[in-house]
């Protein structure tokens, strides 16, 4: 009689502490998000949460409790004003006890066969089609590198020759053609490439402490030269002589184990390093651009406030090179993150993890403020690991950010496509 009563007390204090939503890999939509009858996705147990608010005020936490898995997000988690808790009656979304949920902005690759030459290929007819494209690849965990040329090390620029299309400033011209100079044999290793090919070959330029990603327009061979637009170059840090530079993406470039090129008729090629068996690889393609979004609107002063990310794990989010490339920028700071937060008040993320992304990972950017980043292994990311606030303070104050605690967190293993962030 005694357990009864006391099993009945903590069921009561449960009820009582806190309301709770479940998501689970193996539940529906369409369930209740009971613990017998588990929501299948974040968004949905947010939606759960907004039906409940909207019925009066809070008077308890709300939890959602994720069970161990893996979830597919086809778009990033996005968070708004009306998904606040308040300082009382917080809402959690928590990894459940002992259970290290992720969540993949991916799409993995199978169907593998051998080809010649040690090449395994995959074709995907989405791609042939026009509707998806990707520039990083995942291998077991571990970012493989997009066939690139030089494998080791850099060539270096002979001579730079700039030909203003459109002046801007004094110090920069708005639109200008660049012809970089190589030495005879670099050249040799592009030299056959069809303007079909040539068109999605990425220049990579490291000069001083920035680098610049552009596409190539075409080539000279007489002159040994490659030629590109865009920005101007600046005289402060500009290509010169012996600034090095690699060039990547495309199918000659493939050459050792561990690089891969993906064609715009949809094959995909990859090097498996030694031991690697791409029947039973986990091989996974980023698909959306960011992770989590907290959008708050801190100009009008609503704010996504009393929240807590916790357990959870998001991976998988991509970076696409636009038409123009990227021009040089100090800190690569036209770079947003894969974890982007406007508006944020009191919201802490602790113990998650984020990683293999192609862009910053996580970024309180406009109006944020008592936020707190903790315990969390930020990892393999194509930018810098966390950003705080803008270049600019805001007249608004609510526009402004400040108070931010990043606490004993793990970050390592970036810039790997923006060597110049921070």
């Amino acid at each position: 009689m005694r357990t009864i009563v006391l099993l009945l007390l903590l069921t009561s204090a449960s009820s009582v502490n806190a309301v709770d939503f479940f998501v689970a890999p193996s539940g529906d939509d369409a369930n209740s998000g009971s613990v017998e009858k588990p929501f299948a996705t974040l968004a949905r147990a947010r939606d759960a949460v907004r039906e409940l608010k909207s019925r009066g005020p809070l008077d308890k936490p709300v939890r959602v409790i994720v069970a161990d898995g893996n979830y597919t997000l086809t778009e990033s988690f996005v968070l708004q004003p009306e998904d606040s808790g308040t300082a009382q009656s917080p809402i959690i979304y928590q990894a459940a006890a002992g259970a290290k949920p992720i969540f993949s902005g991916g799409r993995p690759i199978r169907g593998w066969q051998a080809g010649p030459n040690g090449l395994w290929t995959v074709r995907i007819p989405e791609v042939a089609a026009g509707q998806w494209y990707f520039e990083q690849l995942y291998v077991n965990s571990r970012r493989a590198t997009r066939a690139r040329t030089p494998n080791k090390f850099y060539f270096y620029i002979q001579e730079v020759r700039e030909e203003v299309l459109e002046p801007g400033s004094p110090r920069r011209s708005k639109q200008a053609r660049q012809t970089v100079r190589m030495r005879p044999e670099d050249f040799s290793t592009i030299a056959d490439l069809q303007p079909d090919e040539l068109k999605d070959v990425n220049l990579q330029v490291y000069h001083k402490w920035d680098n610049t990603r552009r596409f190539l327009e075409r080539l000279d061979p007489e002159q040994h030269s490659m030629v590109t637009s865009g920005e101007g170059l600046k005289s402060w840090n500009s290509w010169e002589r012996n600034s090095h530079f690699h060039l990547e993406n495309f199918f000659a470039a493939l050459d050792v184990p561990g690089e891969w090129f993906l064609a715009r008729d949809g094959m995909l090629y990859y090097k498996p390093l030694p031991g690697e068996d791409m029947a039973k690889a986990d091989v996974v393609a980023p698909v959306i651009d960011r992770l989590i979004e907290l959008q708050g609107d801190p100009s009008n002063g609503k704010f996504v406030e009393h929240l807590v990310l916790k357990g959870l794990a998001f991976k998988h989010a991509q970076w696409l090179m636009p038409p123009g490339g990227f021009e040089a920028a100090q800190a690569a700071s036209p770079i947003d993150a894969v974890g982007l937060a406007d508006g944020a008040r009191n919201v802490t993320l602790e113990d998650c993890e984020v990683g293999h992304v192609g862009r910053y990972v996580v970024w309180f950017r406009k109006g944020c403020r008592d936020c707190t980043l903790r315990h969390c292994y930020l990892h393999d990311f194509g930018a810098g690991g966390v950003r705080i606030g803008e270049t600019d303070i805001a007249s608004n104050e609510n526009e402004r950010t400040s108070h931010i605690t990043i606490d004993n967190n793990i970050i390592r293993h970036g810039g790997r496509i923006f060597p110049s962030a921070v």
